[in-house]
Order: structure tokens, then C-alpha cells, then sequence
């Protein structure tokens, strides 16, 4: 990582809020958005029931998100599980993914909950993990095991999620 994170418990809903874009926009730094990764990660995860409490309707998240996509093997996934939710709270973000669908893996858990504490950002050397949302309060981690931890509780979820929020509806 190019500029030294912040780690620890972040609180407030713009603090939270504020440090989830940083590190969406530092994916891919354009014009004005700060670098934070020495090497843009291949994979980026986001994982959320509804994902209310996310920038994911703001214009540099994804225009961020956008350019970091372009290159050849990258894939964003999200694993939720209320996305009629996400496209209500998120309509430019659910237009944007229709671009992008090819690039993008959206999953749902089979049994209709996300496990516990698989409410995150995972990107590189970089996890973002929302301790409780009423409290806004965001756990900022890049030490390399504890990374390394939750990238092995999300692949394990994820043998147990399916696709989900198809860009199209195909009816008769």
C-alpha cells in the first residue's frame, strides 16, 4: 500500500462511511483520489445484506471501480442478500453493474443469511469488516494473517451461496 491505513475500530457514520470510499476510490486513483494500493488487487469482495451503509451510488466510487475493472482477470463480487434493496438504494450503481456484468459476481447465501461477521470489504492486503451498523462502527485491517483469516471464512461461504440479482429478467 502506497499510503499507510489507518487500523483499528473507525466509528461514525461518516467516518465509516468516509474510509469505505477511500479505499473503493483507491482502487483505482484517478484525478484527485488518493492511491492506496501499491498494486491494484485483482479481486475485490463486498459482502452485506443490504448494502445500505455503502458509496456505492458515488460518481468516483464508480468511476474508481470502472477504470480498475478494465484490466484483463479482475472480478468484483458481492455477496448480499435483499438486492431489490440494493437496487432501490443504489439505482446508479445497479445501471452502472449492467455495464459491467461480466466482470461482476453477485451471490446469495443458499440458506438466506450471511454469516457472521462476513459484513466487508476485502481488497488485497485490505479488509473493511462493519462491526454493527447501529453503532456505525468499522474495523480497519491490513495486517496480513488476520487479512489471510477472513479471506478463508469468505471462500468458505461462499461454497454455500448461488447467483443472484440477474441484470436481466427473462420471462415468457
Amino acid at each position: 500500500m502506497t499510503d499507510p491505513m489507518p487500523t483499528g475500530v473507525l466509528q461514525g457514520r461518516a467516518t465509516c462511511r468516509a474510509e469505505l470510499r477511500r479505499v473503493l476510490c483507491g482502487l483505482s486513483p484517478l484525478a484527485g483520489a488518493e492511491a492506496v494500493f501499491d498494486t491494484p488487487p485483482p479481486d475485490v469482495l463486498l459482502a452485506d445484506t443490504h448494502f445500505a451503509d455503502w458509496p456505492l451510488d458515488d460518481p468516483a466510487v464508480l468511476t474508481s471501480l470502472a477504470h480498475w475493472l478494465r484490466p484483463p482477470g479482475r472480478r468484483l463480487r458481492l455477496i448480499g442478500v435483499d438486492f431489490a434493496a440494493v437496487a432501490q438504494n443504489h439505482a446508479r450503481f445497479a445501471r452502472w453493474r449492467r455495464d459491467w456484468t461480466h466482470r461482476i459476481e453477485v451471490l446469495t447465501p443458499v440458506d438466506g443469511a450471511l454469516a457472521p461477521g462476513l459484513r466487508l470489504l476485502l481488497a488485497g492486503p485490505v479488509a473493511a469488516q462493519w462491526l454493527d451498523a447501529p453503532d456505525w462502527r468499522l474495523r480497519l485491517v491490513t495486517q496480513a494473517l488476520q487479512v489471510a483469516v477472513l479471506r478463508e471464512k469468505c471462500a468458505d461461504f461462499l461454497q454455500r451461496c448461488e447467483p443472484a440479482w440477474p441484470v436481466t429478467t427473462l420471462g415468457l
